[in-house]
């Protein structure tokens, strides 16, 4: 009997993880947004989620020295507070003279770190991705289908010693991995 109360609750308890790993994306219109094309979705963030995090990045980095622990980033990993805060400095103006335009990202094109147009807040909107992934905040448009999504599911994978989440269709195919983002990508060749 022991055996089997055990067995249910360890069932149970499954359900429950399985549960918590969908994601329900709210319905929101946006009166302004930025699009990212990735390989296999497009997402559609709303500029008001960029602006509030600029605003917070203006108290924090300060305060904590424009130090590059502030971010996750692998891209902010070799700098030097300095090179932090000239950085921030460059698209914190990028963004003020420019939300008010259309942007449009796309991981088909390579974005350099310290351009002086657009892509300079790409590195910011991949710090903040994750959390309005989770947060049902994005929009999501399956480039199969066109179709928007209502749902997705997060995942995980343990890349070293750290976990990163993996946020995936309902049917299995991923769309973004924050380990392509925050680990440094390693390859061997000629192996």
């Amino acid at each position: 009997m022991k055996k089997l109360i055990m067995l249910a609750a360890a069932l149970a308890s499954s359900f429950c993880c399985i549960a918590q790993n969908i994601v329900k994306v709210y319905d929101n219109e946006y009166k302004d947004s930025i699009f990212y094309q990735l390989q296999t979705a497009v997402l559609i963030i709303d500029k008001q989620d960029v602006e509030d995090y600029f605003k917070g990045l203006d108290t924090i980095l300060p305060q904590r020295k424009y130090s590059k622990e502030v971010f996750r980033n692998i891209q902010f990993s070799h700098l030097q507070p300095e090179e932090v805060q000239r950085h921030y400095g460059l698209a914190s103006r990028f963004w003020a003279a420019s939300k008010n335009n259309p942007l449009s990202y796309t991981t088909d094109k390579i974005a350099l770190f310290w351009n002086d147009n657009e892509t300079i807040l790409l590195p910011y909107l991949d710090e903040i991705l994750p959390e309005l992934l989770e947060g049902g905040r994005v929009q999501i448009v399956d480039r199969a289908t066109g179709k928007r999504i209502k749902q997705f599911q997060v995942d995980y994978e343990d890349v070293g010693l750290k976990t990163f989440k993996i946020f995936r269709f309902v049917k299995g195919k991923f769309f973004w991995r924050e380990s392509e983002v925050f680990v440094e990508q390693m390859s061997t060749v000629g192996r």
